[in-house]
């Protein structure tokens, strides 16, 4: 199948837009959606010192690629990775997080996890970038209708990583589309997708809203909007951010601990 933007060959066919698009023009799309975002929300200002946090998947890796691309030719904005472990476990090599920034001729440095008593090491960090997609956002919406606690929707927690405000590019883009930037614009290092929460409650709400969203490819963008106009715009990264803390608790993590549960 041809790309619909050029005649080259498609490599992705976007439901929710019914278009194909070949690998630069799909590059190009999610580029412009993580810009836009960006500049909506204000996420981006002179003197910024944006912290990455890689996990070792696509989405993250993906992240770290893009804000380099993007701020490339910007000397009043500087970026970190903040690695979540240097080492891989099986191996006891560098992980992927450090191979990916490393790549990228990205410096890696420490942040202390939230709660831990003392600040936050990393110099003068300003913000901390999150790889929240759309699939993220739009299945934590649906958690909070589901479990009956829709308004922290309108009265979400505090959009802060240790004190610090919380970026996330990445949420207008599904997580799918972000596997394959990875593997169009990143450096070649192999990285897995990220790994499913075996959590069977999060299991169940995501299968439901992948069945739903089959027949009605617009409805995680509908989630999207819709937590956006009930938290002033501010909340949909919020909302579920804290959702991706390194370190955080079951209790905030996890949808199951809900009341009536």
């Amino acid at each position: 199948m041809q790309c619909s933007k050029c005649r080259n060959e498609a490599v992705f066919f976007q439901t929710y837009s019914g278009r194909y698009l070949c690998s630069r023009h799909l590059s190009v799309d999610i580029e412009a959606r993580a810009k836009r975002c960006i500049r909506s929300h204000h996420w981006m200002q002179p003197g910024d010192h944006i912290a990455v946090l890689v996990s070792g998947d696509r989405k993250s890796a993906a992240l770290l690629c893009f804000l380099k691309k993007m701020t490339a030719d910007r000397r009043d904005i500087r970026l970190s990775a903040v690695p979540a472990c240097e080492k891989d476990p099986w191996t006891g090599g560098l992980s992927a997080a450090v191979k990916v920034a490393e790549s990228l001729r990205i410096p890696s440095i420490e942040l202390s996890l939230p709660g831990a008593s003392g600040a936050a090491a990393g110099g003068n960090v300003t913000k901390i970038a999150m790889a929240v997609s759309l699939d993220d956002i739009a299945q934590g919406v649906l958690g909070e209708f589901l479990f009956g606690i829709a308004e922290r929707l309108e009265h979400p927690p505090a959009n802060e990583w240790n004190h610090l405000p919380v970026i996330c590019p990445f949420i207008a883009v599904p997580s799918a589309e972000l596997d394959l930037y990875w593997e169009i614009a990143g450096t070649g290092i192999d990285i897995p997708p990220c790994t499913p929460c075996r959590d069977t409650i999060v299991q169940e709400t995501g299968a439901l809203l992948e069945n739903f969203s089959r027949r009605h490819p617009a409805t995680k963008y509908a989630l999207l909007h819709l937590a956006e106009q009930l938290g002033s715009r501010n909340t949909a990264a919020g909302a579920v951010a804290g959702t991706f803390k390194p370190g955080a608790g079951e209790e905030e993590t996890s949808p199951q601990k809900r009341p009536n549960s």
